[in-house]
């Protein structure tokens, strides 16, 4: 039986069958009336038992099933979890949890219910903070558990509310809490510190004083996340992209873009959109002995929920752009942010991975803010170059001269290196993957445009099943190799 077409199934019928009240929820779109849905108790329990099954591929699409807002999915995992008491064998990926205790974990978070996790919040605390290269996330050491955590920062920024920002930290962060770090690529998040301004700081006695508080003056918020174990070797990808590949093996490096992937899926899952996908923001991990290693993702700094709104606007930054998509680009952005964005944002990084070249360079001076400073390097230049090689060729005398022009053609050199140099290096099956993200949201492309689907609109659910089907299973294969 096919996994992916089980599953498939079952969400088509419950979208257009089960919940006409709430149309559209998988992005199917539906008019059918309610009806009655024991017909689909059997695939329902076949897919809720396979989910053990089948635990070494973790096919991701599993936990999307953990969506659907009928008790009869909590009937068939409380039925498989009894089942799946007396195995003592089950054996998991990587040294991850269970698939059916993750499964319950996840439908805790992903239903709405009176009874849903929260987060919790700790007061500001003495901690000793280390920098990590090339990061804006850090190590902390707490004395009074004597333990490591990576801090992740979200600011607050002037045009935004406070307590939006605090709704969404608290929904990213009791989602967080639920992830398995070695199946999700996400850090396991422990808890939230918020952070509020000087002279609204409560006293430290009072450990949660900023619930009740009506005034939420807060300036950021730390999510503290838990090492995974026996990793203490770390590096951002960025400081791994900027020295040689010459020790970092082929099967690293699509373990990397597999967990990558992966993060961005589970990221997708919770309904958020992460808008800073680049290697600053993935953290790998070693154990002392470089047996094992693993990538994270981190960088929250800038996300959002997928249905939320957003503040359109940016930067000219090179060391940003070069990983949005052309319509994300620039002050002005031309589109409101969506999950093909967060994939576009991939290729860019899978196609570093696979050339081994960092597009982004630093200098040896630093910033006011302490962090080595940003330049524009050999990849800028090979743009540049092959921006004057497009001219002379197309007899002009000045090419790609506005933003949005330049945009544009910095896709197209991207598409052409991953169309030229990849295969030779990662192999052909690699290079589309990269391509089918580059171009995911070009109207040529047939796996994201919705052409493959019988349906007017192409909502999130959608584009998360085309992910997996188009790129993941296409990463989880060439791992395997």
């Amino acid at each position: 039986m096919d996994p992916v077409a089980l599953i498939r199934g079952v969400l088509t019928c419950y979208d257009k069958q089960y919940s006409p009240e709430r149309p559209g929820i998988w992005g199917l779109g539906s008019k059918a009336k309610k009806v009655s849905w024991t017909w689909k108790r059997d695939p329902l329990d076949q897919l809720i038992s396979d989910l053990d099954i089948w635990h070494h591929r973790f096919n991701p699409l599993w936990f999307m099933v953990m969506k659907l807002a009928t008790p009869l999915v909590d009937t068939a995992l409380a039925g498989a979890q009894s089942a799946n008491v007396d195995k003592s064998s089950v054996r998991c990926p990587s040294g991850a949890k269970n698939p059916l205790t993750i499964a319950a974990g996840m439908r805790r978070v992903l239903v709405p219910s009176d009874d849903q996790p929260r987060p919790k919040f700790y007061p500001p605390r003495q901690m000793k903070t280390s920098g990590i290269l090339y990061s804006g996330a850090k190590t902390a050491f707490l004395e009074p558990e004597n333990k490591w955590y990576i801090i992740d920062t979200i600011e607050v920024g002037p045009s935004v509310r406070p307590r939006d920002v605090l709704r969404d930290v608290s929904m990213l962060a009791a989602k967080l809490a639920q992830a398995d770090s070695i199946a999700f690529g996400l850090l396991n998040c422990k808890g939230v510190i918020p952070i509020q301004r000087q002279s609204a700081r409560s006293p430290a006695s009072s450990q949660l004083a900023f619930l009740s508080s009506s005034k939420h003056d807060y300036t950021s918020f730390q999510l503290v996340f838990r090492l995974p174990e026996d990793m203490l070797v770390l590096q951002s990808l960025r400081q791994l992209l900027l020295s040689s590949d010459e020790h970092i093996s082929l099967s690293r490096k699509m373990r990397m873009a597999r967990e990558l992937a992966k993060a961005i899926h589970y990221v997708h899952t919770f309904a958020f959109v992460h808008k800073n996908v680049r290697p600053e923001s993935i953290l790998c991990f070693e154990d002392d002995g470089a047996s094992r290693s693993h990538a994270f993702l981190v960088g929250f700094d800038a996300f959002r929920a997928a249905g939320g709104g957003t503040i359109m606007s940016g930067d000219i930054s090179w060391e940003r752009n070069v990983y949005r998509h052309p319509s994300r680009q620039g002050f002005d952005p031309a589109e409101k942010y969506r999950m093909q964005h967060d994939i576009y944002s991939l290729g860019v990084c899978l196609l570093e991975i696979g050339l081994w070249e960092s597009f982004v360079e630093y200098g040896t001076g630093e910033e006011d803010s302490g962090r080595p400073r940003t330049r524009f390097g050999r990849t800028y230049s090979h743009f540049k170059e092959w921006l004057e090689e497009k001219k002379t060729a197309a007899g002009e005398a000045s090419v790609a001269t506005t933003f949005s022009a330049l945009a544009s053609s910095l896709k197209d050199y991207l598409v052409e290196q991953a169309s030229t140099k990849l295969a030779p290096r990662m192999g052909d099956r690699y290079a589309q993957v990269v391509l089918s993200c580059l171009t995911c949201l070009d109207e040529e492309n047939e796996y994201f445009d919705g052409s493959d689907w019988e349906i007017e609109d192409v909502g999130e659910d959608t584009v998360a099943i085309c992910f997996v089907e188009k790129i993941l299973n296409d990463l989880d294969q060439l791992s395997m190799v």
